[in-house]
């Protein structure tokens, strides 16, 4: 976003010398070099451009991800990783890949995202954690992963709830015993 407010200033600058182009007041400007050349404005608008182009460009790919972690494209997670996304991007609602990936039970996508840095602690907008999601799902091989990458056991959501209580809610007995034992370690 800022970049796009930085180019919109120096386009309106660019559009101030130019109108003035043909002002005395303009070549006094120029005589004193308090204004660029045309050469020179001319690189500056395309190194803008190439900017602005490069962000719209992170920002695609970054929504691709989390479409792709959604899914369990696995495939495409990794080509997009390679491609320096953003493993750790957020959707309008805070979800981020790994959030996407936990919830839907897409085990090799959560690890590939581990491995490339995501955030096993990050939480959307209800305070809801990766862990929290894969233990309410009864996902243990996710709930092991997240775990032995740091993911937090006592963190609470929005209404005071852990992944133990999620885990047993969900009345997901082996998930509960993965827990259990990690918190009595």
């Amino acid at each position: 976003m800022n970049i796009f407010l930085k180019s919109s200033n120096f386009l309106l600058a660019c559009s101030l010398v130019l109108s003035f182009s043909s002002n005395v007041y303009a070549n006094d400007l120029y005589a004193n070099n308090l204004l660029p050349h045309s050469s020179e404005l001319s690189k500056l608008i395309n190194i803008q451009n190439k900017q602005i182009k490069q962000e719209k460009t992170k920002q695609n790919l970054n929504a691709q991800l989390l479409i792709a972690a959604q899914n369990g494209n696995i495939k495409e997670v990794r080509s997009l990783i390679s491609q320096a996304t953003d493993v750790n991007v957020r959707d309008e609602y805070g979800w981020t890949p790994i959030l996407w990936a936990a919830m839907n039970g897409h085990t090799d996508v959560v690890r590939v995202l581990l491995v490339s840095g995501a955030n096993p602690n990050t939480r959307n907008k209800y305070g809801w954690t990766p862990l929290m999601w894969a233990a309410g799902q009864g996902f243990g091989e996710i709930v092991r992963s997240l775990i032995a990458s740091g993911a937090r056991l006592n963190a609470q959501d929005r209404n005071g709830w852990t992944a133990m209580m999620w885990a047993w809610d969900g009345n997901h007995q082996e998930t509960v015993a993965i827990l259990r034992s990690v918190a009595n370690n």
